[in-house]
């Protein structure tokens, strides 16, 4: 079960799941520009790390970065 507190993220969190790897890149993407609202995410996007697309996993390394280093 997801469950950050935040509704928004929780959904966003659920759609880094999806079969298509655009829609991985992009919502790993929205994920990033929430910054620290986005730390729950933090083990969805990790898993993203081992994605076999190479774009989602740069999306996602990015996305980690700038949670981390906001939230800190």
């Amino acid at each position: 079960m997801i469950d950050s507190q935040d509704p928004l993220i929780d959904r966003l969190i659920r759609r880094l799941d999806t079969g298509d790897s655009l829609h991985r890149r992009n919502t790993a993407g929205a994920l990033r520009l929430h910054g620290p609202r986005a730390v729950g995410a933090i083990p969805a996007l990790t898993q993203l790390l081992a994605d076999e697309d190479d774009r989602v996993r740069n999306e996602a390394q990015r996305a980690l970065d700038r949670i981390r280093r906001t939230a800190s």
